[in-house]
């Protein structure tokens, strides 16, 4: 579920929406009057997909940190 947030966006966000438009302008995809409709939807796309992202990477370092305390244990063990 895409969860709305009320903060402002910031300038990434709107500059990658931006371009996302674009490249459905130039693809022939959108008419001219849902373009102000699209760009709202664009922006909380573009949030969302930075919400998901963080949460990834978040999960990748804990992964990372804990192989490495794993494989430091492992090797103390060894010794």
């Amino acid at each position: 579920m895409m969860k709305i947030l009320s903060a402002p966006y910031t300038h990434a966000h709107s500059f990658r929406a931006l371009k996302r438009l674009h490249k459905a302008i130039i693809c022939n995809q959108i008419l001219h009057s849902d373009l102000h409709k699209l760009y709202q939807a664009m922006l909380h796309l573009e949030r969302y997909v930075e919400r998901l992202n963080r949460k990834r990477y978040k999960k990748t370092i804990q992964r990372l940190m804990l192989n490495h305390e794993l494989k430091s244990l492992y090797s103390i063990s060894l010794k």
